[in-house]
This record gives structure tokens, C-alpha cells and sequence, in this order.
């Protein structure tokens, strides 16, 4: 019998709602692959758990709705959960509608890098480095909550790749929301 090959298309964040709903990043290259699977596979204990998909929306973010899961307390122990499919419920290259180009994005190789605002001091390491319509964004956690810095020349005022380390000059209020 083979082994059950499984790739990372993504991951939960945390709970929406009430109703059981989790918010989800799907990597854009998955995201044809995502939609066209009624099933998923969340990251618990070095074990893949198979859940089925009832329903899935958003506009900026993905909201998704799994069968079982049918309010908070079922969906807590599923956030921060790294979401899988199995290799062979990926969509064969010559089948897709959309070939996703692997872009390099200018700013990835700062991911796990603290920054450091020049007024308010040390702001966290950068969780992921995020393509956005306008600009790329640090991902990161300040002051127990999630938050998004634009990443761009005007803000950097310098690296230091030896202590990883991001010095920006943050505008006021950025961190306030």
C-alpha cells in the first residue's frame, strides 16, 4: 500500500463568527486546486484530519465553513492549522484554467526578520511577506493582534541582514487599527 503523499496549500487564522467559521490563506498557486475539493486536510497532532467543505466565501480574505464544525468552540482547536490536499486531488498543470506564475516577490527574503519602528521601537518578527493589489505587506502579530505593514523604500529605512533585523519609519496610527 502506498503512503499518501500530501501537499501545504495553505493555513486557518483564527475563528469568524460564531457559527464555526475559520478565516484561511490558500497560497495563490493552490487556490484552482482549493475550489475544485469538497475536502481538505488540517494539520493536528502530525496527523492529517480530513474535513469536508459546506461552504466558502470572502472578499479580501477567505471565510470557510466546514461540515461538523458548527460554532466556536468545535472551530478554536482548528486555527493557526497548516491546511493540506492529498498530491493526487491536485490539478494535473495541462487541466488548469489559470497557470499561476511563480513570481519572486521583492521583499520575501524578510520573512522571520523583526521589525523595528524608529518611534515605537521593536514591532515583532515578520510572520510572511504578502502580495497585495498596491504593494507587498509584512504579515506579523503586534500587541496580541494581527497586523499588515506595507513593505516599500519609503518606510524602509534600512536591513541588517546579520541581526534580520527591518529599521522603518512607521506613519502614526498604522499600528492602531
Amino acid at each position: 500500500m502506498s503512503e499518501t503523499i500530501y501537499v501545504q496549500i495553505g493555513y486557518t487564522q483564527k475563528t469568524h463568527g460564531l457559527k464555526g467559521e475559520l478565516k484561511a490563506v490558500i497560497e495563490p498557486q493552490y487556490y484552482e486546486d482549493f475550489t475544485h475539493n469538497k475536502r481538505i486536510f488540517l494539520d493536528i497532532k502530525n496527523t492529517k484530519v480530513p474535513y469536508f467543505i459546506s461552504e466558502v466565501r470572502g472578499g479580501s480574505g477567505i471565510i470557510l465553513s466546514l461540515e461538523e464544525v458548527t460554532n466556536k468552540t468545535l472551530a478554536e482547536p482548528l486555527q493557526s492549522r497548516q491546511i493540506f490536499l492529498r498530491k493526487k486531488d491536485l490539478i494535473p498543470d495541462h487541466k488548469r484554467k489559470y497557470l499561476v506564475e511563480e513570481d519572486v516577490l521583492e521583499y520575501a527574503e524578510l520573512e522571520g526578520y523583526i521589525i523595528e519602528d524608529e518611534t515605537l521601537g521593536e514591532i515583532g518578527p515578520i510572520r510572511e511577506v504578502l502580495e497585495m493589489p498596491q504593494q507587498e505587506m509584512a504579515f506579523l502579530e503586534y500587541k496580541n493582534k494581527d497586523v499588515l505593514i506595507p513593505l516599500n523604500k519609503q518606510l524602509i529605512l534600512s536591513v541588517d541582514n546579520v541581526q534580520k533585523r527591518v529599521k522603518m519609519d512607521l506613519p502614526e496610527g498604522l499600528l492602531d487599527v
